[in-house]
């Protein structure tokens, strides 16, 4: 017995040795499903492409050799996808952060550098390798890279050189029926460390391209078997003098093998001659321009989460938002020096030029171009919004602005009502109440509020008491049963800022709006008890739809005392009088009245509660804004010709002031005057630039996706079409990128595509908006020759790209891959 059990023992203790080696899967995997799905295939495997984005920071460039006629520089490349089977619940809506050795057990893109000779990724003290994970399936892969490639250089005019070096990127596995690679934020993806610098050559400019490539097999293969057949046929054949037939059929069909090999190796290098000609000549053509450098890149030597353009939570942790604060350390393209080679004076420059092509490559001549996602156009998810269906009407602005103040004519609105008095139009219809109903209701606040909201920046909560208002709001985040509280026992006005940020069909309607006025357009949302008062009388600064959602709402309306006011202001009971208007608005009535317009509100007795929004407009977008703005350009191009406006004003202006010289402005502002009406455009930068700024972008759905490029690549020979007309504005301005030299006048295209609707109207440049990075514009920057072509493809439904006004076939190809990269346009 005792030997039993010893024998027992031992038996059990091996067993429990081989159960411990079993490889488990980690609590992380578990998280993402790893063991649920074959990450062998691609995301969306037999469906459309996968998307990829790619940035790249170039951190060092290490050597440029013209012996073996190669450069070696180290970068950090980062790769952008989303993959649903990656998708995990986070109550937070945090991303998870792993190291490289999760890269094993998922699918990542292939990427490879085309012609290089050496690579390697760091590995001090581990693989420099960073793989991030969101809830809804985004993944950021980031690597950093040392790689040495071919330079093709020309040494001709050597020393007196310039070179251009290609860094090409390409998947290596897929093609463009099974993968999209495209630069993540346009030209903007590629940005350097402006500390960069060689000992025999002046950087010059880095710029970023893309096209299409294609690949043919050799025949030498074929080649082989044709010497293994003949070797065969003669060693199973008797050995005879004369030659057989089978010899000569052999021998003329290896002759014609051979004859493709030589023509393969000749066609492989003259095409070989041409690309490199073609690249020169993309290089000379691509240092005319570059985007516009105000969009900068948060870079310090590592990765940032502000660098991630993605679908981000937002309100995320107080705790990490201070974190990605701190660590912000704003560079730019603008920044980058040049390259020229160190020579007696600088004589030469050369180029190091990153034409980077991402899986879209340029086709060898006589190639046939095949279409990248037959029929696609920048990615745009369908609508999924739950509640009545809509009753207004969203085929353009204009249509929705007409069923927005229905049944009031447009033109009588303009005409009668705008900026004079108050418009109330009372339906009394069930369908436009159930559909204003849907747009926000109090029961929507507790679940918005467990996704973190915070007292004064989302919500306040307010009464009126004696004529004034008290704020009583708590610190931090709000607790809906605190808030509940307070709107039951305290009969308390809960006050919710911007809720476009949240319900889709507000980001809709807002969205269509300042399409349609040219403006930005606000909203917020009151929730008011029975017998309660949120705010006391006051005038805004802004236009104002109030839209009746739940419940009824008493309004009092009173002669203005500062008619079309610039400023929010409140007036005491004593002294705006009696009410010129007094109704009660009830779900699916519309309420309008101009800026300056004394008002004030409560919900009646009888009534548990009133909810509306207010949808404003045309803050500080007067005349008087709009000449602030543009009369310093008027002044500055007048004075650039008038030599009256040049002259010296007289001594001691500055202390005293005289009746002289005021004749004397008086005269140069005729001078203006006459100017202006010679010219008829009097040019607003600023304004135009804040508006894009700020305002919403296009409206694309729930859970949508931010815009990427997609179809087929425009081309010498595409017509093309200009998207999102309303979201892009062109501007001629100083070159901002030198700013310490003489500013000639550029061209520049700003867009609100890649705006974040999670921020907007959510502050400013002065304020948070530039605290966290948000307050970017996106756009591009052209010279000045491009004006003509741009308002070309403005101005027409459609245009070919060899008609646009520019000197050359490479002009116009890059400007309309510069504005296809940016999903401003579509080939037909």
């Amino acid at each position: 017995m005792p030997l039993s059990r010893k024998h027992n023992s031992k038996r059990e203790i091996k067993m429990r040795k081989i159960d411990s080696t079993k490889v488990r899967p980690l609590k992380t995997e578990q998280l993402l499903h790893i063991e649920d799905h074959d990450f062998a295939l691609r995301p969306g495997f037999g469906g459309s492409p996968i998307p990829v984005g790619i940035d790249v920071q170039v951190e060092s460039i290490d050597s440029i050799s013209e012996v073996d006629m190669d450069f070696t520089m180290t970068l950090y490349l980062r790769h952008y996808w989303k993959d649903e089977r990656l998708s995990f619940r986070s109550n937070k809506n945090k991303s998870m952060t792993f190291d490289g050795r999760l890269i094993k057990r998922i699918w990542v893109p292939d990427v490879f550098f085309v012609h290089s000779k050496r690579s390697f990724i760091h590995d001090t003290t581990v693989e420099n390798i960073m793989l991030r994970v969101y809830p809804d399936g985004n993944v950021l892969f980031s690597l950093r890279i040392t790689v040495s490639a071919m330079c093709f250089m020309d040494f001709s005019r050597f020393p007196l050189d310039t070179q251009n070096c290609s860094l090409e990127l390409e998947s290596y596995a897929y093609n463009e029926d099974d993968l999209m690679l495209y630069w993540k934020h346009g030209n903007k993806s590629l940005s350097t460390d402006e500390h960069i610098s060689l000992s025999q050559f002046f950087i010059e400019e880095f710029s970023a391209s893309s096209g299409l490539a294609f690949y043919s097999s050799t025949g030498i293969t074929t080649v082989l078997t044709m010497s293994t057949i003949m070797t065969g046929v003669s060693a199973s054949m008797p050995q005879v003098s004369y030659i057989k037939a089978v010899d000569v059929y052999l021998w003329i069909s290896f002759l014609f093998v051979f004859l493709s090999v030589i023509e393969y190796a000749a066609v492989n290098y003259l095409t070989t001659i041409e690309e490199r000609k073609q690249l020169k000549k993309r290089g000379k053509a691509s240092g005319m321009y570059s985007m516009d450098a105000v969009q900068a890149m948060a870079f310090d030597g590592c990765f940032h989460d502000t660098d991630v353009d993605m679908e981000l939570p937002p309100f995320p942790d107080p705790c990490e938002e201070n974190e990605t604060r701190a660590s912000q350390t704003n560079i730019s393209n603008a920044d980058t020096p040049r390259l020229k080679r160190s020579l007696k004076g600088s004589v030469g420059r050369i180029i190091l030029q990153n034409n980077h092509v991402i899986d879209t490559k340029m086709p060898k001549k006589g190639g046939k171009v095949a279409d990248v996602a037959k029929e696609a156009q920048c990615k745009r998810p369908k609508l999924d919004t739950a509640g009545s269906p809509s009753v207004l009407s969203f085929e353009s602005p204009d249509s929705l602005f007409r069923s927005l103040i229905s049944p009031v004519d447009e033109e009588v609105f303009f005409r009668e009502y705008w900026e004079q008095k108050p418009l109330l139009v009372q339906r009394n219809d069930v369908l436009v109440a159930a559909y204003y109903q849907s747009l926000f209701q109090l029961p929507q606040l507790k679940e918005l509020c467990s996704q973190g909201l915070y007292y004064g920046r989302d919500v306040n909560v307010c009464r009126c008491v004696n004529g004034k208002k008290k704020v009583l709001n708590k610190e931090g985040r709000v607790n809906y049963v605190q808030l509940k509280k307070d709107f039951d026992q305290k009969k308390a006005t809960i006050q919710f800022h911007q809720p476009q940020r949240f319900k889709e069909e507000l980001w809709k309607i807002q969205e269509k709006l300042e399409c349609y006025f040219g403006s930005l357009v606000g909203s917020n949302v009151y929730i008011t008890p029975q017998g309660s008062q949120g705010l006391p009388p006051h005038y805004d600064d802004v236009e104002v739809f109030i839209l009746q959602l739940e419940g009824e709402k008493h309004w009092r309306l009173y002669k203005p005392t500062v008619p079309l006011a610039r400023e929010y202001n409140v007036e005491p009971e004593d002294r705006i009088g009696s009410p010129t208007h007094e109704f009660i608005l009830k779900p699916g009535d519309l309420l309008y009245f101009p800026r300056g317009t004394i008002h004030q509100a409560d919900t009646p007795h009888g009534i548990s509660y009133s909810t509306h929004v207010t949808i404003s407009t045309y803050q500080n977008n007067s005349w008087g804004d709009f000449l602030l703005d543009a009369i310093p350009g008027l002044v500055f191009d007048t004075a650039k010709e008038d030599v009256a406006l040049r002259t010296s004003i007289p001594r001691q202006l500055l202390m005293v002031s005289t009746a002289d010289c005021t004749k004397k402005l008086s005269s140069l502002l005729r001078r203006l005057a006459d100017r202006l009406e010679n010219s008829r455009e009097l040019r607003s930068s600023d304004m135009k630039k804040d508006f894009i700024m700020h305002r919403l972008p296009p409206f694309s759905g729930r859970d949508s996706d931010p815009l990427t490029p997609g179809g087929k690549l425009p081309k010498i020979d595409s017509k093309i079409r200009l998207q999102f007309r309303d979201h892009a504005v062109i501007t001629v301005e100083p070159d901002q990128e030198n700013a310490d030299e003489i500013r000639r006048e550029m061209v520049y295209v700003y867009h609100s595509l890649k705006n974040r609707r999670e921020t907007h109207m959510m502050g400013t440049e002065d304020d948070t908006a530039s605290e966290d990075g948000l307050a970017q514009t996106h756009g591009l920057r052209f010279p000045l020759s491009y004006l003509e072509a741009l308002r070309q493809i403005w101005s027409s439904s459609a245009v070919d790209v060899k008609e646009l006004k520019l000197t050359s076939d490479e002009e116009k190809e890059n400007l309309a891959l510069s504005l296809w990269t940016e999903c401003l346009i579509e080939v037909l």
